[in-house]
């Protein structure tokens, strides 16, 4: 199998692979996570280490004999093709008899197959039961749709008890991910802005134009490639979506505590939770808490190009339909919003420091803190040790009188939290900033965007 575009990290991913692999046992592996975040590259990147047949389900009536035709080219078998497989009691029976020699198989989008064969779940725990756990086969299921494959996960699914090892494949985050293009650090953080950890939209981006002419290519004109990914997404997994873009939008708006929310999106706060329920299963919000004391929580949306588009395409796209350029309306408000992405970045670069072991302490525990106002965007604490960090941090360029001002409002809030007796460490994450070795000596903690680019090379 020849992979024709790069291949970037997913060790632990493919390491976990492996080892089912090498175990000399019947495997059944499920793996799963969201379109577009490089399952099947994932799959075929194995594949092209171990050898073995993968099936890509189609949303067709004709799944069958599709996979029947890609069994006997693999297995060189003119009889299959001669005589396709009529039903998955036969598909599960030929597998097994192919599997005296570890065999892996790889089913891919599985939720089609079991959408068009309701049986399907059914038949393969039987013949799981009877005949394929008795052999050396090692069978992938694998599907995009993440609310479908966590069922199959459920004691409720058929399969349950019988898989061997199961696997979401998350984003990567901004430290991997940006290895897809030697940019700049500002304009990598700016991609990572729009477009997060999914692979395919790093691999989308064009390296060799402008940051803006990426966007107006890929997402902000009518007919681009994501100009409606949000929609599409939504709707392989939902019915009506339209209650979700209500809720998603309030969130993206700022609206991040559940009555506001209920109020911005007109839901009712009797069947609001459902809703964010839904949404944090898929993965495209989340709930967040103070990481010390006990206060209401927030939703934020963890998807960034969900984010993003709702924030600024949702609300302009009447004007992208009729062909405006709507990028002059979005730059004066862009910076405002790689802000807090920064935030999220920086907590990355944390754990990668404190991964390192190039911190004071070993953090265990990472977070955010608020209460009446105060806010503290990143706190990581090490119980055990009764040892805290606490760190602010700017998307800006402030000058040393400017970041020791910073670092000493931080200080006092520090107090606000409710370590006392703990060792506290103050630490500030920005843009650039001058005199940071100075500040340094001084015992404070200081990064900018030149520590970020010492931490990995390209």
């Amino acid at each position: 199998m020849i992979l024709t575009s790069k291949f970037i990290d997913r060790e632990p991913e493919l390491e976990f692979l492996r080892e089912r692999y090498h175990s000399g046992r019947p495997e059944l592996i499920i793996l799963y996570g969201r379109r577009r975040i490089g399952k099947t590259y994932l799959l075929q990147k194995f594949l092209s280490e171990v050898g073995g047949v993968y099936l890509l389900a189609e949303e067709s009536e004709t799944i069958l004999e599709d996979f029947s035709e890609r069994l006997a080219e693999y297995f060189n078998d003119p009889f299959l093709r001669e005589n396709p497989l009529q039903n998955w009691r036969a598909f599960f029976t030929y597998l097994a008899g192919k599997s005296s020699e570890r065999l892996v198989v790889v089913i891919d989008e599985v939720q089609y197959i079991a959408k068009a064969h309701k049986d399907f779940l059914s038949v393969f725990q039987k013949y799981w039961d009877m005949h394929l756990s008795k052999t050396k086969i090692m069978l992938i299921l694998c599907g995009s749709l993440v609310s479908f494959m966590e069922g199959i996960l459920s004691a409720k699914s058929p399969i349950y008890g019988r898989r061997t090892g199961a696997w979401k494949v998350d984003e990567m985050d901004f430290f991997s991910v940006r290895k897809f293009h030697p940019l700049s650090t500002e304009e990598a953080i700016h991609v990572y802005s729009v477009f997060g950890g999914v692979p395919q939209y790093w691999a989308d981006y064009d390296p060799e134009i402008d940051f803006w002419d990426n966007l107006r290519n890929l997402l902000l004109s009518k007919g681009a490639k994501y100009y409606d990914e949000p929609k599409y997404l939504l709707k392989q997994e939902l019915r009506d979506v339209s209650r979700y873009f209500s809720i998603l939008r309030a969130i993206a708006l700022g609206y991040n505590r559940f009555g506001q929310i209920a109020d911005k999106a007109r839901v009712d706060v009797n069947s609001l939770g459902k809703y964010l329920n839904v949404l944090e299963e898929m993965g495209y919000i989340g709930e967040e808490k103070p990481i010390v004391g006990r206060r209401r929580s927030i939703y934020k949306i963890n998807d960034k190009l969900f984010n993003f588009w709702f924030r600024f395409i949702y609300p302009r796209k009447s004007e992208i339909e009729m062909g405006f350029d709507v990028v002059g309306d979005i730059k004066p408000k862009f910076n405002e919003y790689v802000g807090f992405v920064f935030e999220e970045i920086a907590r990355q670069f944390l754990v990668e420091l404190n991964r390192a072991g190039k911190l004071p302490f070993r953090f265990t525990k990472i977070g955010r803190w608020w209460h009446k106002g105060e806010e503290i965007d990143i706190v990581a604490l090490n119980e055990r040790e009764r040892k805290a960090l606490f760190v602010e941090v700017k998307w800006k360029e402030p000058n040393k009188i400017e970041a020791r001002e910073i670092l000493g409002d931080l200080k006092g809030k520090s107090e606000l939290v409710g370590l006392d007796g703990w060792e506290h460490y103050c630490g500030l994450v920005v843009k650039k900033v001058e005199g940071k070795e100075g500040l340094r000596e001084e015992g404070f903690l200081v990064w900018d965007l030149e520590d970020f680019r010492r931490l990995t090379s390209y």
